[in-house]
């Protein structure tokens, strides 16, 4: 009978894993880990409530508690592809890849058709540049109907396949075709000057670009990106006005003051070139270039002593630094 009811009382606190503890979300993983390990003090190897712990651990970014259990869960069961897909998770946030990887390799062998584990392990593979990133794209792609994620096309666009990038996003969009990430990608790859780039197309380009900001007219980005493709094929004022509706939206990004900067310097705008580039200054006093660019104008605008004192910003970021060097050398 004791036996029983202490049965009973552990499928009741389990049950409160997966139920009860909905009110707030911190209350519910505390909830969660306080009924868990009530459990594996009666059953310290079961690798189920260990690879729960685990995961719930992971996700509060308890690393190393996370760690401990899974590890205990891994030395008591070693081919449950749940407990590997965490273990893979927990070590690649704990950045021992090596060991992620390997975790991964082992869910794919005990189960190919595992989506989840070929994708992080594709993921890792492409982040390292390892040799097998295409090779593991190809097969993500077949067995999952044309479909990968948004980093993936990043990584194929890294590779040089931008025509297969675009085949991808073209299929993807074919289904989503409101989707803003995809749609961004497709505005980047056609809109990308690199040599490699043979899908490279102006005009497709900016009927993506004026598609994302009419369909999601307060993404910074979207006018940033354009302005910077206005910016590329060196229509500098158009540059300027799209970078202007992207700072009226994020007015702290400081890259976008940098381009407007550089877009005022190209068109001999040096005042104003000088006050973006101390903006970005002023919003990151570690930003090398920001201080390069404004010492180069100060040199052009007879302003030797603020000049110098740039450059030697750059050196004290960047004691190589040769275009201070040779400046400062003069």
């Amino acid at each position: 009978m004791i036996k029983f009811m202490t049965l009973y009382a552990n499928i009741a606190l389990l049950l409160c894993v997966f139920i009860s503890c909905q009110n707030s979300s911190h209350h519910s993983y505390y909830s969660s880990i306080d009924s868990l390990s009530f459990l594996l003090s009666n059953d310290s190897v079961n690798s189920v409530l260990l690879n729960e712990r685990a995961h719930i651990y992971l996700s509060q970014n308890q690393l190393y508690l996370a760690k401990k259990d899974i590890d205990v869960s891994y030395s008591v069961f070693k081919n449950d592809v749940n407990m590997l897909l965490t273990k893979g998770d927990i070590y690649f946030s704990l950045n021992e890849t090596r060991i992620a990887k390997s975790s991964w390799e082992r869910c794919l062998k005990i189960d190919p058709n595992n989506l989840a584990c070929r994708e992080k392990l594709t993921d890792l593979l492409c982040a390292v540049r390892h040799m097998d990133c295409k090779s593991m794209i190809d097969t993500l792609l077949l067995i999952n109907n044309g479909m990968i994620s948004p980093p993936l096309i990043v990584y194929l666009k890294e590779l040089g396949e931008y025509k297969l990038a675009v085949d991808v996003l073209d299929n993807m969009v074919s289904k989503f075709p409101n989707h803003k990430e995809y749609l961004v990608l497709l505005s980047v790859l056609y809109s990308d000057t690199c040599s490699m780039n043979q899908v490279y197309n102006s005009q497709l380009a900016e009927q993506y670009f004026e598609n994302i900001i009419q369909l999601y007219p307060n993404y910074a980005r979207g006018y940033y990106n354009f302005g910077k493709h206005r910016q590329n094929i060196g229509d500098y004022q158009s540059a300027l006005s799209l970078y202007n509706q992207s700072i009226s939206i994020n007015p702290t990004d400081k890259q976008t003051y940098y381009n407007m900067g550089f877009c005022h310097l190209q068109i001999q705008e040096y005042t104003q070139a000088i006050e973006f580039f101390t903006k970005v200054i002023e919003l990151d006093n570690t930003f090398l270039l920001a201080y390069h660019a404004r010492a180069h104008l100060y040199d052009i605008t007879k302003q030797k002593d603020k000049a110098i004192s740039d450059w030697k910003h750059c050196l004290m970021l960047n004691p190589s630094y040769i275009p201070a060097l040779q400046a400062l050398s003069k």
